[in-house]
């Protein structure tokens, strides 16, 4: 997404029920309308879930553009009649820069249980503050709510669902769950009480637990259910407040995903499949679209999965825009190669692939997938919102090694001279996922060889002096990336090129809503899954609840191009095959999902950019040894026993040796004294993958299978061949 401006204030939430009175007050130094409310919480900020039953009232303050900014604003809270609690007003400025804000809105919570509260203002040369407005709190009688989650959390990729709504339940047929309820009674007891909670497709089978709701007092449970259906695709979960008396005073209806039968997935290896997702495509302004039916349907999805846990995702619903799908419901990606330039005429809206929702013109094809190295394509061309290309295309390649890290490989053709951008990290939120709740606020890890910055979201340049003054050591160092995008993954995403990189914090400025931030940084609608809303359109007129709609994405902030690996330019075919003069260039990252602490990190990024020399008997090295792109070295085997000597520039962790006419069948391996076991490498008949972090020179010595002396191969090798298949 191409960087907005920032913006000014104009609130994009639709309604918030007050629940007091609305006040318009005026006073000879205050000629314009002030409006003053008590109203709930805003439903984007924290607590969530069963926390926030009980959580205090707000105050909230909304003035017109012509009020004075010299104007002091304070809300003055009383309990019958006694003065309890007194907060200054703060004003935060939103990132719309158009149209011009019609209002500015401040908020205080009223952490102090008042029965009523006061608005007061001081204006230019007064004395004292003046009371402008007066209202009532009013608290509700009974609040509840309730929250179910599975027993054990599971990728939803691995059950073969992909960011399910956050509200919903995502179940393996016959796993167990638990459901916490909490409810506070403010005007009686409630003996008696319990909550229940059953399955809609077996109203018999119904757990009870006893809810003690004494008057004022906030109670809390948690029902343990019994299995869940192991036939059905879909059920709906019950959870009731029931008193004493067997009246029903509260009741939530929780959606439930059910998978009968798990899949079954490769522990290291790329696959072909269509992802599951329950709701429907939102249209602006049409009909929703059925999920099974948005695309053509000999197009999948396509999963890259890992022994560590990571998820690598080419998803119908993001136009093939890959991320790293979390085991807590949240994604991440790096971004594509988003262009400009004064040859697109008549763009309408950025011009990106993730404009191409129909699938009109992205790809994605499994190259490679052995038990040593994936690797896959994303082919595409740029679009505007309505299907516009100009002949610029890419092709993304991804090649990933069983640790969990690989390479992002982006080779841009497009008219000379234009403006590209290939790094924005963007966070993928489910429907009803809000942003404070589901991503994490130490987000950012900036990471260099002599020091490291960490920056909580929302990131201002007044704030977190420490880490500022940390980056600005960095001197020309390349950044390593580390961002963690999800609150319950131990896994991160990280990034990384030698070539260089850099980073725009504070990034995208956060969002205010009515007063409060509603999320850290830029959030969207119009991306994933959704059709025909533009993208200024959803940053500066959206609708706050469409949250609950269709999946939504968060933009932090940008890293930089690197330098190309290679760049050319002169007569080639665009995307339509016509011949023009092109510009060709190739950018290569280290890219991956890992719980590496930060010298493992520096480790890879001094791996990755310095890689060791050889000196191989047996074989002989390539005219290029090294290609960043995907992180081998590249020899050509003579002989059936291959001694290399490794000597690393720093750190060489866990190397990749492409091995060109190499017998098919890898009899041993063995690195200095150590005969390493299967589990140490892989081996595909061309590429080895070694598990091995070296920091002083070693021998690797390796033994084929002599292809004139099939007497030569062993049982033993035919073992490990075959297990190297697996």
């Amino acid at each position: 997404m191409m960087r907005l401006q920032r913006l000014g204030c104009r609130s994009m939430a639709t309604s918030c029920m007050a629940f007091s009175g609305m006040f318009v007050a005026s006073a000879a130094e205050n000629p314009s309308p002030v409006k003053f409310t008590i109203e709930p919480g805003h439903a984007w900020t924290p607590p969530f879930g069963v926390e926030r039953v009980g959580r205090p009232m707000d105050a909230v303050v909304e003035l017109a553009t012509d009020a004075k900014p010299t104007q002091e604003y304070t809300v003055v809270s009383y309990r019958d009649g006694k003065e309890v609690g007194r907060h200054r007003v703060n004003f935060p400025m939103n990132l719309l820069p158009l149209p011009k804000p019609e209002c500015r809105f401040g908020r205080v919570t009223l952490a102090d249980w008042p029965t009523e509260a006061a608005l007061l203002v001081k204006g230019d040369g007064q004395a004292a503050p003046v009371e402008i407005a007066r209202a009532k709190v009013v608290l509700p009688s009974f609040e509840a709510e309730a929250a179910a989650r599975p027993d054990k959390v599971t990728n939803p990729v691995d059950l073969g669902a992909i960011l399910p709504p956050a509200d919903w339940l995502l179940l393996a047929g016959g796993q167990e769950a638990e459901v916490e309820v909490a409810a506070l009674s403010r005007n009686r007891d409630l003996s008696g009480a319990f909550a229940a909670a059953w399955y809609e497709s077996a109203p018999d089978h119904r757990v009870k637990i006893e809810l003690a709701l004494r008057e004022g007092v906030k109670a809390q449970a948690k029902l343990s259910l019994g299995p869940a259906p192991k036939t059905l695709q879909r059920d709906t979960l019950h959870v009731a407040i029931v008193d004493g008396q067997g009246k029903e005073v509260w009741r939530k209806d929780i959606r439930v995903m059910l998978v009968p039968e798990p899949p079954k997935w490769p522990r290291f290896g790329a696959v072909a499949t269509k992802l599951r997702y329950d709701a429907p495509i939102l249209v602006n302004g049409k009909e929703p679209i059925n999920y099974d039916e948005g695309w053509d349907p000999k197009l999948q999805d396509m999963v890259v999965f890992f022994p560590n846990g990571a998820r690598w995702v080419f998803w119908r619903g993001a136009s093939y825009c890959p991320f790293w799908a979390g085991r807590g419901n949240t994604g991440f990606g790096y971004e594509w190669a988003e262009i400009a330039g004064a040859h697109m005429v008549g763009a309408i809206d950025c011009v990106e692939p993730l404009q191409d929702k129909e699938l009109r013109y992205g790809r994605v094809e499994i190259v490679e997938s052995t038990p040593a190295r994936v690797h896959v394509r994303w082919s595409y061309q740029s679009c505007d919102f309505l299907y516009k290309v100009w002949g610029d295309f890419a092709v993304e390649d991804f090649y990933f090694y069983p640790d969990g890290l690989g390479t992002r490989v982006l080779t841009l053709t497009a008219q000379p001279g234009i403006w590209v951008e290939t790094n924005e990290f963007i966070t993928f939120t489910p429907p009803s996922g809000y942003p404070l709740d589901m991503i994490p606020a130490d987000f950012a890890s900036l990471i260099w060889p002599q020091g490291k910055a960490e920056f909580r979201f929302p990131c201002f340049k007044n704030e977190q002096a420490e880490q500022w003054a940390k980056l600005n050591t960095v001197g020309g160092a390349p950044l390593l990336h580390r961002i963690r995008f999800g609150k319950s993954d131990r896994l991160a995403a990280i990034q990384y090129s030698p070539l260089g990189s850099s980073h725009d914090l504070p990034g995208f400025e956060p969002h205010y809503d009515r007063g409060t931030l509603a999320t850290p940084m830029y959030w969207g609608y119009h991306w994933p899954l959704s059709r025909d809303f533009k993208t200024i359109w959803c940053y500066m007129e959206g609708n706050l609840d469409c949250i609950h709609e269709t999946p939504a994405h968060n933009s932090s902030m940008h890293a930089g191009n690197p330098r190309p690996l290679r760049s050319q330019t002169g007569p080639m075919p665009n995307a339509q095959g016509k011949l023009e003069t092109l510009q060709r260039d190739t950018w290569a990252w280290l890219i991956g999902m890992t719980d590496a602490d930060d010298d493992q990190l520096r480790q890879w990024a001094q791996s990755y950019g310095n890689p060791p020399t050889l000196e191989a008997q047996g074989a002989r090295a390539e005219a290029q040894s090294y290609w960043p792109e995907r992180r081998a070295l590249c020899l050509t085997v003579e002989k059936p026993t291959v001694t290399i000597a490794v000597a690393p520039n720093g750190r060489c962790v866990n190397p990749v040796f492409e091995l060109r006419n190499a017998p098919k069948t890898l009899l041993s391996v063995k690195l200095g004294d150590q005969t390493l076991d299967r589990k140490q490498y892989a081996w595909d008949g061309a590429t080895l993958w070694l598990a091995a972090n070296l920091h002083q020179p070693a021998t690797l010595k390796l033994e084929f299978a002599d292809a004139k002396h099939p007497q030569n191969v062993s049982e033993t090798g035919e073992r490990l061949t075959e297990r190297g298949q697996e």
